[in-house]
């Protein structure tokens, strides 16, 4: 009998059953979740290695019955996330992690009361209205994966059953009004220690970026003779690739950080990208420095309000803050130019 070689580790097992059947006497198995798992059985050993590389090439096809939470977010993940902006991408990540329980779940077994027991223990741990949400997102995709390969049936999409907390607004978003935004200019004139930061607040109340967006603006994606930058990375699709005017106001500040070594625009001593944190402790210094009591975000709120009060054309608020347009011909027939929405930013105040 001809010595057959040694397997992988953990590529699988190919034995004789015990009992009497020999139609098919080898059973193949493979390691699913830390326990050997049969998942077909053959007429012969080379056909229980056609089997496994069967497996290895599409694993679901075999284990759908068995496959757990976490295998199949990772199999989403793998397929969906590459196409995702990165700061999504993170948040998914940080909401996947409040699923620990139901990791080692199968996913067919899951149930309604199994992923509300999910959403009780983000609410246990503090987390507010906006985590539940994006770990019921978690939830959407991996149950429209699961479909999709046939790991479940349609019926069996029990996310749509999650209920979380209502979404309430605990401080509102105001924006900055005029002396408030003049004190902050002061820093600036008076060449004081947090100037380059406070050009940073002007700067994001003139242009309406998410402040996640702009720190990752790169250098190469600012045109200061055009007056306008590229935002590549946003946590919409609208919002992805567009084009945001420069304010003749804030060209200045532009021409500051542009002559910082490093990649971004907003960079630190090290010429590397600045952290949100880092980011949000320079802006709360700024705010205490000045007199104002604002967040990162509502200097987005600033620039709609202004672009809307100065009567800036509906569809150019929308291209410059990276809202979707609604309705047939704002998507496919018009288009606003760079000269046209440099002429909406020029509007402000």
């Amino acid at each position: 009998m001809k010595k057959r070689l040694k397997l992988p580790n953990g590529y699988g097992s190919i034995t004789e059953r015990s009992d009497t059947r020999r139609r098919n006497p080898f059973v193949v198995k493979v390691t699913v979740a830390g326990k050997q798992k049969a998942i077909g059985y053959v007429a012969s050993y080379e056909a229980g290695l056609t089997m496994l590389a069967d497996y290895h090439r599409d694993p679901m096809r075999f284990v759908t019955n068995v496959a757990t939470f976490a295998q199949v977010y990772q199999l989403m993940a793998a397929e969906k996330y590459p196409g995702m902006a990165a700061v999504t991408v993170r948040n998914y990540q940080s909401a996947y992690k409040h699923c620990s329980r139901i990791y080692n779940r199968r996913f067919a077994e899951l149930r309604p009361a199994d992923l509300q027991q999910v959403i009780a223990d983000v609410r246990d741990s503090g987390a507010g209205q906006a985590s539940q949400r994006k770990v019921r997102q978690i939830m959407h995709h991996c149950y429209t994966y699961a479909i999709k390969y046939e790991i479940i049936g349609a019926a069996m999409d029990y996310s749509e059953y999650v209920d979380i907390d209502k979404h309430t607004v605990r401080v509102p978003k105001n924006p900055f009004n005029t002396r408030q935004l003049n004190r902050v200019r002061k820093l600036i004139n008076a060449e004081h220690p947090l100037a380059s930061w406070a050009m940073c607040v002007v700067m994001l109340c003139y242009c309406g970026c998410r402040p996640s967006e702009f720190l990752a603006i790169q250098k190469a994606d600012v045109k200061l003779h055009q007056r306008y930058f590229i935002v590549r990375d946003s946590k919409t699709e609208a919002g992805r690739n567009r084009v945001v005017p420069i304010s003749r106001r804030t060209l200045p500040y532009f021409e500051h950080w542009m002559r910082m070594p490093g990649k971004t625009l907003i960079t630190n001593g090290k010429a590397e990208q600045v952290r949100y944190d880092v980011f949000r402790r320079k802006f709360k210094a700024v705010m205490e420095v000045s007199r104002c009591k604002h967040t990162p975000h509502e200097c987005r709120h600033t620039c709609a309000t202004w672009l809307d009060n100065a009567g800036a054309n509906e569809l150019s608020i929308k291209k410059i803050l990276g809202h979707a347009a609604k309705g047939v011909t704002q998507k496919v027939y018009t288009h606003k130019s760079i000269q046209q929405l440099r002429k909406a930013i020029d509007l402000l105040p």
